[in-house]
């Protein structure tokens, strides 16, 4: 009936035109994670991939409710739109995919930071540790015990200042090897998330380079040099 004919027209309009709606909005929402712009900046990199992965959905969502019904039911000026957008999903394809390696190369370099920051602090806890050691190995029993008395941490009478100072040297390693573990079960956590996070977001990143790509391959009917504005078919 013509009356269904045209209930279906209206409804297939209203889809596309959402499409459009979600598809400016994401340009806005792209322009505002990569400005400004931080090339080279490996945790930049690292985490704007991971925002354009997980907010992948809606530029899908958006050209699939654009390329809905094809042909039907076009505007003249609707029609000329489309072939750049269908070029625009070939555009995303490829950048989505680029991202894979993209994701590995930030990666790989945070993780080296990580390292190396991690062997830097490691050094300087050990030259702290050292220079206790060496002060307090230096102080004379007198010093030791006026040490004591001024610190109120016991009594000079009857202190046996060689076993004393043995006890603070084993207690200043022992304070430097709980920091030191600290420091690797934060560097061994944040490697756990950097992989899991990576691994997420570049096989993210290869699933919607491919729904990319088949969108593009779906819609080559938009490519094609004339649009013919086909008319919704009328149900008997």
């Amino acid at each position: 009936m013509q009356f269904e004919s045209s209930s279906a027209g209206k409804a297939i309009a209203g889809l596309r035109i959402v499409g459009y709606g979600i598809l400016v909005l994401c340009v806005f929402d792209l322009v505002d994670l990569l400005y400004p712009f931080q090339v080279f900046n490996s945790d930049w990199e690292f985490n704007t991939v991971g925002n354009l992965v997980e907010r992948v959905g809606f530029p899908l969502i958006g050209f699939g409710l654009i390329f809905l019904g094809e042909e039907t039911s076009r505007h003249k000026v609707e029609r000329f739109a489309l072939k750049p957008l269908s070029w625009a999903l070939l555009i995303y394809a490829i950048a989505y995919l680029l991202l894979v390696p993209l994701t590995v190369s930030s990666g790989w370099r945070i993780y080296n930071q990580n390292n190396a920051k991690l062997v830097n602090q490691l050094a300087q806890q050990r030259d702290r540790t050292k220079a206790a050691q060496e002060q307090l190995g230096k102080l004379s029993d007198e010093q030791v015990k006026a040490l004591v008395q001024r610190s109120a941490i016991g009594s000079v009478e009857n202190l046996n200042v060689p076993q004393f100072r043995k006890q603070q040297l084993e207690g200043v390693e022992a304070q430097a090897q709980q920091v030191e573990a600290q420091l690797k079960a934060t560097v061994a956590q944040q490697t756990q998330n950097l992989v899991k996070k990576g691994t997420k977001w570049a096989l993210g990143a290869a699933v919607a380079g491919v729904a990319f790509l088949y969108l593009w391959s779906l819609s080559s009917w938009a490519r094609e040099k004339k649009i013919k504005a086909r008319p919704l078919a009328m149900s008997r």
